[in-house]
């Protein structure tokens, strides 16, 4: 087995949003691996939202950047949901996508 890497990826929440919408909202479960520890960590950044908050909070909230940490497989797992999904609903892909094009071992599982 190859060895498993980690790359730190910058998403603002408003990035980690659309990722989540396309992994956990629209997935349906058919992408498994959608709750591994980077998804756990994206979605409890998206819980941080203030409650009660003016427009200037709430736009400083969700631009504000987030590096997470992600594994090979985790990556794999994302740019799978970006790509299936959309593809299956005939959305576009979204423009998110690109920032998870990084070099990793995650192979192809089908």
């Amino acid at each position: 087995m190859a060895e498993s890497h980690t790359h730190k990826i910058a998403l603002t929440r408003y990035g980690i949003a659309e990722v989540m919408k396309w992994c956990v909202k629209l997935n349906h479960k058919n992408i498994p691996g959608t709750d591994a520890p980077a998804f756990k960590r994206m979605q409890a950044e998206l819980d941080t939202i203030p409650k009660a908050a003016d427009y200037f909070t709430l736009d400083l909230f969700w631009k504000k950047p987030v590096t997470i940490e992600f594994t090979d497989e985790e990556i794999h797992t994302v740019d799978r949901c970006l790509y299936d999904n959309p593809n299956a609903e005939s959305n576009q892909n979204p423009a998110i996508r690109y920032r998870f094009w990084v070099d990793c071992n995650a192979k192809d599982k089908k």
